[in-house]
């Protein structure tokens, strides 16, 4: 009699890979709502990237003194009209698989750029006025000042109406 050969999963192989196609569709979808919110945008972005390039362009040019600096903006310029070229005639999921690729090639580069956004985007959207800043760190010393200012004379007061007045 053969003996049935045992498995060694227990069927948790294949609740894993439901869930994960599951997540993979959340994904496709979550992508494509995307793609479709930006596709609008993404032609201003581009005619930006261009306008850009231009000014870049125009500013090489302005560079008479300096000719190695002028060759480097110029370069610049050169590689901001291809940055607009490829985000004018590529799609959504061909950026996002392309950032994917250049992500696994250069994590540390990865990396840096990340921490750079971050930090950009953190100041852009927390920053605050100095000119405020001082105003309400004055503003809370004379609050507390004037209020230390109160409670003692309150307190003297308080003496003073129980007859315990002290010199």
């Amino acid at each position: 009699m053969a003996k049935a050969k045992k498995s060694r999963t227990n069927g948790n192989y294949r609740n894993a890979s439901a869930a994960l196609d599951g997540s993979r569709r959340i994904f496709d979808d979550v992508l494509a709502l995307a793609g479709t919110l930006v596709k609008g945008r993404k032609d201003l972005g581009a005619d930006k990237l261009h306008a850009l390039a231009e000014l870049t362009r125009e500013y090489a040019a302005s560079m008479r003194d300096l000719p190695n600096l002028r060759v480097q903006v110029a370069s610049a310029a050169e590689s901001l009209e291809d940055v607009a070229d490829y985000v004018m005639h590529t799609e959504i999921e061909q950026m996002v698989g392309d950032a994917g690729t250049f992500a696994r090639r250069h994590p540390v580069a990865t990396l840096a750029m990340t921490v750079a956004v971050g930090m950009a985007a953190s100041r852009l959207m927390y920053r605050q006025p100095v000119t405020s800043r001082a105003r309400s760190g004055s503003k809370a010393i004379l609050r507390r000042a004037s209020a230390s200012g109160a409670s003692k004379r309150s307190a003297q007061a308080r003496r003073n109406t129980n007859g315990h007045a002290h010199a």
